[in-house]
């Protein structure tokens, strides 16, 4: 079971992503006062969560919203 303050890192580190869409995990992790492999190595975690993130060819960060379905 993942700790109280790794969650708040991850819900961090999504809402970085969401308000600078395209900005590399070196820039996510300046802003927040971590290390870069700290952001990168919470990507998988993020996905487990359901805080969907992906990545461009030049590692730029994206958030992935889920499509709404039809019947909603």
């Amino acid at each position: 079971m993942a700790r109280k303050s790794d969650e708040t890192r991850l819900k961090k580190i999504y809402k970085k992503v969401e308000e600078n869409p395209g900005k590399r995990a070196g820039f996510i992790a300046r802003l927040l006062g971590l290390n870069r492999s700290d952001v990168t190595r919470s990507l998988p975690a993020l996905d487990d969560k359901g805080l969907l993130i992906y990545e461009d060819d030049q590692g730029g960060l994206y958030p992935l919203r889920k499509k709404k379905s039809q019947n909603s």
